[in-house]
């Protein structure tokens, strides 16, 4: 008798241990998740942001935005956003860049890009947002950065830039012509009116967005 209770001790002692490597084995141990830190985005990127109409002060952007480099030869090359806006940087402050950047929304409707130059007395800016379908210009905004104050500050103000917006890229030949003093001065598809007193920065401003939007002919041709 004594025998048979230890025996059936030892077969319940056996169950449970049983059924405990069974439910060990039926919970998976739990695995780490590993939380992406959100990228904090450059000023650059506010600003590009808000060109598009997007939130401006959204840690998203980043992730609300792509982003390509475009050569000299016309080579497209897939970058981070955060990269892409120091290439921005680097373009609008020295005026020179062996890449250009290119961003579009997530919905590939709009591309931003951008162009510079040197102008007459300091640095020439352009930036430009296209309807992809349309490969028109959505809206246009310069910057000139002069060594003597006044020279060339006019290309930012609205009545020149509208002059670009609503005009149709002409990827091969010169999008923009210029008609100064009632003269052409540049002969393209749609003639702007240049800006009075300040000839050479208009003449060069038209030629940077000219040879500018040339440029980014592969990435709006062939994406």
């Amino acid at each position: 008798m004594k025998m048979n209770t230890r025996y059936l001790l030892f077969i319940m002692l056996l169950a449970l241990w049983n059924c405990k490597q069974k439910v060990e084995k039926a919970t998976p141990e739990p695995v780490p998740q590993t939380v992406k830190k959100q990228e904090t985005p450059t000023p650059e990127l506010k600003t590009i942001a808000q060109f598009m109409g997007m939130a401006s002060d959204s840690l998203g952007i980043p992730t609300e935005l792509q982003s390509w480099t475009i050569d000299k030869n016309g080579e497209l090359d897939s970058i981070g956003v955060q990269k892409a806006s120091l290439l921005f940087k680097k373009l609008l402050t020295s005026s020179k860049s062996n890449l250009y950047p290119i961003f579009e929304a997530r919905d590939g409707k709009e591309a931003l890009i951008v162009m510079a130059n040197q102008g007459y007395g300091g640095n020439i800016r352009g930036m430009f947002s296209v309807d992809k379908n349309t490969m028109e210009i959505k809206k246009a905004a310069f910057e000139h950065v002069a060594e003597s104050e006044g020279y060339g500050a006019a290309i930012a103000f609205s009545s020149f830039e509208e002059q670009f917006v609503g005009t149709k890229v002409n990827w091969g030949e010169n999008t923009f012509g210029l008609n100064q003093n009632n003269t052409t001065i540049i002969k393209g598809d749609k003639v702007v009116d240049g800006i009075s007193g300040a000839t050479i920065t208009s003449r060069l401003t038209v030629e940077m967005v000219n040879d500018g939007l040339k440029k980014y002919k592969p990435f709006f041709i062939t994406n």
